[in-house]
């Protein structure tokens, strides 16, 4: 799932759960486990030798920052969301 779609798709999921919609956990996993395989790939992108990727070190670095931002919100969706 490409960065911009995760990006949407946690933000149609909060926006769910604003409106007061159940959340089901099986998606919220899989959400986390796309979530985690970005930061790696952007981790893993950041040590590389620099012009080894399109992105420059600072688009990397917000990207990273923002799927990082995104766990937190998540983790936190899942714990409200288990039983």
């Amino acid at each position: 799932m490409g960065f911009k779609n995760l990006v949407a798709k946690l933000d149609d999921v909060l926006g769910k759960h604003d409106r007061g919609k159940r959340l089901k956990l099986e998606e919220l996993k899989r959400l986390e486990e796309a979530l985690e395989k970005k930061r790696k790939k952007y981790r893993d992108r950041l040590n590389l030798k620099p012009g080894a990727s399109e992105e420059t070190p600072a688009q990397t670095e917000v990207r990273l920052r923002v799927v990082e931002a995104q766990l937190t919100k998540l983790r936190a969706l899942m714990e409200e969301a288990s039983p």
